[in-house]
């Protein structure tokens, strides 16, 4: 490849990546003004593009190379306007999940609660408990007694799901959580479902 071509390609990617910071700027704006103060974000087939099922073989350095590019500008986005972030996950890696946001996100992830089912929680409260309803609700509590996190309320209103399952999505919004439906084969299209959010 020639250097103007090289010169050309690392342009347009520049270009693409300012693109996606504004409109993860506009959506995280949205989410401010639609009162939401927390996300909880699935793992695989969302925030990654692979389905891991709970069985990666591979290191967590290698499963950073399977981030979506909208999840890398969005959380730290969202993080800096102090809305939370949860992984909520069925699978039960909650070790690679850290070890990915501990590369990918350094300067906040310990910020983000992950929420698997390895069996090192249980939700206390009555809420409901399909879906990722009781892995959301897990980490609200977990959110509101760390003090540092400076969060003080979360509600079903000011929580929004993100997650592939359209079967988690119906749960949640069953049970007056907000939720948007993350089509894998267009993530880019979850910045304009933010957007339409009332």
């Amino acid at each position: 490849m020639s250097l103007a071509a090289t010169g050309q390609n690392e342009w347009a990617e520049d270009q693409r990546s300012k693109t996606m910071e504004k409109k993860c700027s506009a959506a995280v704006d949205k989410l401010v003004d639609c009162g939401i103060n927390f996300l909880a974000i699935d793992f695989d087939q969302t925030m990654i593009d692979v389905h891991t099922g709970g069985r990666w073989k591979g290191t967590a350095l290698e499963l950073t190379e399977h981030m979506r590019p909208v999840f890398l500008h969005l959380v730290p986005a969202a993080t800096n306007r102090n809305i939370r972030i949860a992984v909520c996950t069925f699978s039960g890696q909650t070790k690679h999940i850290r070890d990915v946001m501990e590369y990918v996100f350094p300067n906040i992830a310990e910020l983000i609660v992950i929420r698997g089912n390895d069996e090192t929680w249980k939700y206390h409260g009555n809420g409901f408990k399909r879906g990722k309803q009781e892995h959301m609700a897990s980490a609200v509590e977990e959110l509101l007694t760390e003090q540092a996190l400076g969060v003080t309320e979360v509600t079903k209103a000011t929580t929004l799901l993100i997650d592939d399952d359209p079967k988690n999505i119906r749960i949640s919004l069953n049970d007056r959580t907000r939720a948007i439906w993350f089509n894998p084969k267009r993530p880019n299209d979850l910045l304009d479902n933010i957007l339409m959010l009332k």
